[in-house]
Formats: structure tokens, sequence, C-alpha cells
């Protein structure tokens, strides 16, 4: 991948190229298109695993740590370090972490300072040094530490098409539309997407990580067949302060995706001026979307309460036409919906298939559950021709 940037930056990869990898392999680093666009990038061979880009960086054994007091363990990643300490991607900007998978399982409990590490895989993240409370070794008896960089894996720009990949392990978005200039006519498909979020927000304290954010100022985007997991926070989301000139989002859709163990399934907010009506527009059709609330980042984030639903919604500035529709929405930690400003002025949401368990709510600001949906749907006016299902 850097061997392939490098040669984006120096426009040796014209405007209308194919970039393949090789199915079955991993390759550590990021897709930065720049301003070149309008390029295609896909799989190739016929092993069975897609190939993966990713921004993990793995610590390879247990003589790469260093004991930093009693049950600590630290290890420096900085650049100069690769091929000592670990391998992986070396992102040119940071070396934030947003939290460790250790062999399969996720450890994000994240602290700022070593005194507050004082529970197994807690792990503080400053500079190049990555420190993990461990009653042992992180990498004795053989286990595998991933450490997952705060670096977006793709960055979509106009014309992109990205078919057929694993885009995984990052500690910000996986997939994310950039906010440098419009993004016109891009396609993120059949790909997997996630392992995604932790990093710190420019507040220092809240946390971050979606599976594919489309940012203000996007047109004819497609996320289509893809399967979205294991996010701190949203698997699929539009937000951003309104654009001065045009829309904010036209012709954006989300569509036939399958969504698990993240926080949100569809998230949406914006700032700025309403748009004239119907001017922006975003469909949410077809997807299916299991377990809201099953994160890794459930127990774990500041903000948890409600959190854990299937439809998220802000605040309402641009109030662009939002079509959800057509999707099954199984299971919620806590709620169908969590709207903390209302429900978006210019949102639809019908012909749904909705099952969650009896006790959860329909809409976290509201004392409706499951069995009063009717009274629910017709306050809100949403989910009329819906189909509700219980679960045990």
């Amino acid at each position: 991948m850097a061997r392939v940037n490098a040669a984006l930056a120096a426009s040796a990869i014209p405007p209308g190229s194919t970039v393949r990898l090789r199915r079955g392999r991993r390759h550590p680093g990021v897709i930065r298109p720049g301003a070149v666009g309008a390029l295609r990038f896909e799989s190739w061979g016929d092993e069975p695993e897609p190939p993966v880009v990713t921004a993990y960086k793995y610590v390879q054994s247990a003589a790469c740590w260093t004991r930093a007091g009693d049950d600590l363990w630290s290890v420096d990643i900085s650049a100069a370090n690769v091929g000592r300490t670990h391998h992986g991607y070396v992102s040119p900007w940071t070396t934030e972490v947003g939290f460790l998978k250790v062999d399969s399982t996720f450890h994000g409990d994240r602290k700022t300072d070593v005194a507050a590490l004082e529970r197994d895989w807690q792990f503080r993240s400053r500079g190049s040094l990555v420190t993990v409370r461990c009653a042992t070794n992180p990498s004795a008896g053989g286990r595998r530490v991933w450490l997952a960089v705060a670096d977006p894996i793709v960055e979509v720009r106009s014309r992109l098409v990205i078919q057929d990949l694993a885009v995984i392990g990052t500690g910000r978005n996986a997939v994310q539309t950039t906010s440098a200039s419009r993004t016109e006519g891009a396609v993120v498909r059949d790909c997997v997407i996630g392992e995604a979020g932790g990093a710190l927000a420019s507040d220092g304290v809240s946390r971050m990580g979606n599976g594919v954010q489309v940012w203000s100022g996007a047109s004819g985007v497609l996320v289509s067949g893809n399967t979205i997991v294991d996010c701190w926070d949203s698997a699929m989301t539009i937000q951003g302060p309104g654009v001065s000139k045009g829309v904010s989002w036209s012709d954006v859709e989300f569509t036939g995706n399958t969504v698990e163990r993240t926080m949100q399934t569809f998230e949406y907010w914006s700032t700025g001026g309403a748009e004239r009506a119907g001017s922006s527009t975003c469909s949410v059709r077809g997807n299916r979307a299991y377990d809201a609330g099953s994160s890794w980042s459930a127990a774990i984030r500041p903000d948890k309460a409600g959190k854990g639903s299937h439809l998220l919604f802000y605040v309402d500035g641009v109030r662009p036409t939002l079509t959800v529709r057509g999707n099954v929405f199984s299971g919620a930690a806590h709620a169908y919906l969590y709207a903390h400003d209302g429900v978006p002025a210019g949102l639809t949401s019908d012909e749904n298939t909705i099952a969650l368990a009896d006790s959860v709510r329909l809409q976290w600001q509201r004392a409706e559950r499951l069995p009063e949906y009717r009274t629910w749907s017709a306050a809100t006016g949403l989910e009329r021709r819906s189909t509700f299902t219980s679960l045990p």
C-alpha cells in the first residue's frame, strides 16, 4: 500500500486505473487516492479470503514488550522500530492507538493515565508508547496482539470504487469521504468493513469510530452489499455541517448491507441552515442489522445511555430527506431509535421489520415499548406499515 500511495502521489497511476490486491494476503496500509480519484480498487486471485487492507500493527513476540512496573508492559511503536518491536502499518501522522485486539478479543478500555490502569488489558496510548496492564507479558503463550492505529483506512474521493476488499483494523473510521473536497460518484461494494474506533476526538474525552462515514458535500455515493462489523459507533452515517454552495448530500444510498456488533446501524446529524426541501437526500434500504449495542465499546464508552439503538439522530440543521425502508432491524440493547433533538424533519421510515424484546423502548426519549408500537407509531408518524416482532 505504501508503494501504491507513493505512485499515486507521483502521478504514476493515472485516473481510470484499476489497482488489484491479491486475495488471501494482508496489505498493511491505507488507500489515499488524493486528487487522482476515478480509481478502482479490487481483488485478484483464487484464495477464499479477500485481501485485507488494515491499519493494524502487530506485536510479534514477548521480547518486544518492556516491563514498565508491576503488571505493566510497554511497547514503542515508532516508525524507527518497525521490524524490531512490531510489523504493520506506519502512519505518517499518528501513533495513537484506539484499541487492542488480542487473538480475536477486542480490548478498548483506554485510560489517559498509567495510574488508572487497574485491570488486565486496560491501556494507555501516548506518543509512540502503548502501555498495557497484564498479569503476564501481553504476548506470552503465543497470544497475538494487534494495535489499531488511529488512521482512517479508506479515504473516498470522487469516482472511486472499492470492491471485494476487507477494510478492517483502525482506531478511527474504516471508510470515510473527505471534508477537503466534494465527493461525487463513489462506490463501496461487497467489502468487509469494521474493527474500527476508539480514537480520541478533538475534545480529548469523546471517542469515535464508524464503519462508513459520508461527510457533507457528497453526492452519488453507493454503499452496497457490505458486511459491517465491530464498530465503536455506527455502521453507516451521514454527518457534518451544511455546505455553503449546492446541497449537503445528494443521492447517498446505503443498500443491502449486513450489520453486526456495532452500537448503531445508521446515524445522522447536521449543523447549519435548512436547505430547500428535497434537495439533500439519503436512503437506507434493504439492509439487515442485528443486535444494536453489542459493540466491543458497549461497556466502556463514556456515553452509554440509549446509544445501543439502530437509528441515531442528533441535531437536524440541514433537514435532508431521509428514507429508511425495507430493512430488518433485529435486537437492540436500549431502543430502536434515539433522537436527541427529536425525529428529523425529513425522515420517512416505514415498511421495515423491527424485532425487539418487549422490554426495549421504541424510542429512547419516549416510554413506549414494543407492545405499545401502535401508540408510538401514531404519535411519531413512523413505521405505520412496518412489521413488529417480539424477541424472547
